[in-house]
């Protein structure tokens, strides 16, 4: 569940996210999230809602799967869907995606549109789903054998029992502390600790003396325990991709028209289908061809104090070629029934450093007028540590 904030951030009918279909309600009210808060409990949700409503600005997402026990054993492979014919072949769900991907949202905003004299309020609600995906046996191996490999953990005799240790006298290692423990100085002498307390034991110290390890120092211990265990985790299954992806979204929307919730509204409705199909050179390259369909009948137009309706459709696709840190994409996009208007803009994208993002990119845009896309930037995130 991820509850929004859209203050202060604009975007258009035009914006879309090819590699799935991007949060239908932000789409449909042309705003993207200046804040997203992911509420622990019941309590902090109804704080968050009472806030956002209170300054007509809020959207709420939930995905049902994680609210509700679908599987009695829930375990990551029932969530990817991983099945064994009578044969004993492994295959994965086409179709688990209705259940694992799908989610619904709903906005409430008080935002100013093209042509209105002032801010009106709006109100959408939406739902967004992988319909079909497809995995190729190689594919569907290499996540089963990554998620044993994980389930299996660190196999050196020193490293498990300093895992065990740890999780006995400290707290169970979580799946982000490879993460961390890179820039988290508290998290570093918490392990450092807990090695010195380690390398007192008589069974570590036994161990040791079998091993012919006895000068063995608290930062040897933590730096190999960690090479080991970080390489698992970096052979992630999350990583491997279907062969062929489908998704889809839909949302509707109400203007209305007199800025009272008893008054006459005007309507925007919207719905989408992306299917991206990838090729595998390696690990870390990917070739994406996508393909998209959209739908919009918009009523949220103003002429001369009248309401009137405008419908097109958006059709086209983009290449992408993912080469570990490095992406390279080209799109286009062709509309039928606002004239004769395309989009067509190249771009790329290169991770510098872990927390540094160059972007950059240049194009015509769907408009006649004003239409060039131009862009150079950095992405800079901030680590406090």
């Amino acid at each position: 569940m991820q509850l929004s904030s859209a203050q202060n951030s604009e975007s258009t009918l035009n914006d879309f996210n090819f590699e799935s279909t991007s949060n239908p309600v932000f789409s449909l009210l042309e705003q993207t999230p200046s804040v997203i808060n992911t509420p622990n409990d019941i309590k902090s949700l109804g704080l968050y809602l009472s806030n956002g409503f209170s300054n007509t600005n809020i959207a709420l997402e939930v995905n049902p799967y994680w609210l509700i026990d679908f599987d009695i054993q829930r375990s990551y492979r029932n969530y990817r869907g991983i099945k064994k014919k009578a044969d004993g072949t492994l295959y994965i769900d086409p179709f688990i995606g209705l259940k694992t991907n799908t989610s619904f949202s709903a906005g409430y905003i008080n935002k100013e549109f093209s042509g209105f004299d002032g801010p009106r309020k709006t109100a959408a609600l939406g739902f967004r789903t992988t319909i079909i995906e497809f995995y190729n046996k190689e594919r569907v191996q290499k996540i089963e054998d990554a998620i044993s490999t994980i389930e299996i953990g660190v196999k050196q005799p020193i490293n498990m029992l300093f895992e065990d240790y740890y999780n006995e006298e400290y707290n169970k290692i979580g799946s982000g502390t490879c993460t961390k423990f890179e820039s988290d100085e508290a998290l570093q002498n918490k392990f450092y600790t807990a090695a010195e307390e380690f390398l007192e034991r008589d069974d570590t110290i036994e161990l040791l003396g079998q091993l012919n390890r006895t000068d063995i120092t608290k930062e040897e211990v933590v730096a190999e325990y960690f090479n080991e265990r970080c390489k698992i985790v970096m052979n992630s299954p999350k990583k491997i991709k279907p062969v062929f992806r489908l998704d889809g979204a839909m949302a509707y929307s109400v203007l209305f028209k007199e800025n009272e919730i008893n008054t006459s509204t005007a309507n925007r409705f919207g719905s989408w289908l992306t299917a991206d199909f990838a090729i595998k050179f390696n690990s870390k390259q990917y070739l994406h061809i996508y393909g998209i369909t959209k739908y919009v009948d918009d009523g949220f137009n103003i002429t001369n104090g009248v309401f009137d309706n405008r419908s097109f459709w958006d059709y086209g696709g983009k290449l992408e070629l993912e080469f570990r840190k490095f992406r390279f994409a080209y799109e286009y996009l062709k509309r039928d029934g606002e004239g004769d208007e395309f989009r067509s803009v190249g771009s790329f994208n290169f991770q510098l450093k872990k927390n540094i993002i160059i972007t950059g990119g240049f194009g015509k845009d769907f408009p006649e007028d004003d239409n060039l896309v131009t862009i150079l930037g950095v992405n800079w995130g901030i680590n406090t540590k």
